[in-house]
């Protein structure tokens, strides 16, 4: 019987570049699975198995295996973002539990 990783493994080599871009619901669905969780996990494994496999969230969405270096480096640029988008997200989060929460520390500790 073939794994789950295999079988994504299979479909992801049969979609190279970002204009053959397969959505992760549509793996999961075509390898019996619910929700595409799992399909993530694996691709993560891929990944760091050295399959350079990009996503895509403009024009077709989906995974893809890269074939140029623009596509790499479209990738990693939008990963970069991401990054920077989520530690300001985290920064401005602390900021605001920290004020919702030191009035209330400081009146239990009265």
């Amino acid at each position: 019987m073939i794994s789950d990783y295999e079988r994504v493994k299979d479909i992801i080599l049969g979609h190279r570049g970002k204009q053959n871009a397969i959505t992760g619901a549509a793996i999961a669905s075509s390898i019996g699975h619910r929700d595409d969780r799992v399909i993530r996990e694996i691709i993560r494994e891929l990944i760091a198995g050295g399959w350079p496999i990009a996503a895509s969230v403009k024009g077709q969405q989906g995974y893809f295996l890269c074939e140029t270096l623009l596509e790499a480096q479209e990738y990693q640029d939008s990963l970069k973002s991401r990054l920077i988008h989520d530690a300001l997200r985290r920064r401005d989060f602390k900021r605001a539990f920290h004020r919702q929460l030191a009035g209330a520390t400081q009146k239990r500790m009265l």
